[in-house]
């Protein structure tokens, strides 16, 4: 994508994110294949160093040390490329992770996330139910690149544009109850102190806005899962998430599921229209590689691949 296209990218994103303020920046944050690929319904069910992102107290069944790394390429744009890399390690009775997310279109605007988080065991509630509760403090930033655009309508030279960039943090909170029944329940909610940006003077700007989510993870059987969820898409809209994923001889999986989540542009598309999610994963001694592809009917298919790496001891499923 040459300067001038990104330049046009960038002016018509900025105007994006002035008319669309409930749920301009970091919508498209996701962290790991699996999730992914279940229909964004794993909250109940991810327990590796990816659940500081999907439900932070699933870190409290974090095995031993982890190194986490993500690809995305959404909706094969170019010069629009997604990213993660994650770290985390039980101690103190707390299993801990440090993450980075980047979302970002080269050389025009990025968003970056950085993460810490940390979940535990609150209560043993007897007879097999467990309590666990985390939280997850984000550091985020949103910056755009200086460009020239043409100023068409007057004295036809080009002017320099720069928005800048701005930092505000952020945190998510998530309860993880654990029961004897194969049955797990999750709540998170995320962006409890709502981040408010503004680039453009007079805009009032975008807000991240507090959501709720709730899912729950059936272990139909030693080889599958079901995984279904509910979430808040901003205050207006909501999305029902299914997933279901299938184990073969503990060396591969195959995912699949649907969602309605809102692609990067709030006004494209309906929230009552169902995406299809699916993945795979092969995995051995702790270590795994996970693949996962979802669609939207305007913009079409994003592909992802992750790596997880145990450092000392095998890691959480």
């Amino acid at each position: 994508m040459r300067a001038p296209r990104l330049a046009a990218f960038a002016l018509a994103l900025a105007a994006t994110l002035a008319a669309h303020p409930a749920t301009a920046y970091f919508e498209e944050t996701a962290v790991g294949s699996r999730g992914v690929a279940l229909g964004f319904s794993a909250l109940a069910s991810i327990r590796d160093v990816t659940a500081g992102y999907w439900n932070p107290a699933g870190l409290a069944d974090l095995a031993g040390t982890q190194v986490f790394a993500d690809y995305c390429k959404p909706y094969g744009v170019p010069d629009l490329n997604e990213g993660a890399f994650v770290v985390g390690q039980p101690r103190w009775g707390t299993g801990w992770a440090l993450g980075w997310h980047r979302l970002g279109i080269a050389g025009a605007y990025a968003e970056d996330v950085l993460s810490v988080s940390a979940g535990r065991k609150v209560s043993d509630l007897g007879r097999g139910h467990r309590l666990a509760a985390g939280a997850t403090f984000k550091f985020e930033r949103v910056g755009f690149q200086p460009f020239e655009v043409q100023d068409f309508w007057s004295t036809g030279d080009a002017g320099r544009v720069d928005y800048g960039g701005q930092s505000k943090g952020s945190l998510d909170a998530g309860l993880l109850w654990t029961t004897p029944w194969r049955v797990d329940l999750a709540w998170v909610g995320r962006d409890l102190l709502e981040p408010h940006f503004e680039f453009i003077g007079g805009s009032g700007g975008g807000t991240v806005p507090f959501r709720n989510e709730v899912a729950a993870s059936l272990r139909w059987n030693k080889e599958s899962t079901l995984t279904a969820g509910w979430s808040q898409v901003d205050r207006t809209h909501t999305s029902v998430n299914l997933g279901f994923e299938i184990l073969f001889y503990d060396v591969f999986a195959i995912r699949s599921g649907l969602t309605n989540l809102r692609p990067i542009v709030q006004s494209a598309g309906s929230p009552a229209d169902f995406q299809y999610t699916g993945g795979f994963g092969v995995f051995h001694q702790g270590y795994f590689v996970d693949a996962a592809v979802f669609t939207n009917r305007d913009l079409g298919a994003s592909y992802r691949v992750s790596v997880l790496v145990p450092l000392g001891q095998k890691a959480a499923r």
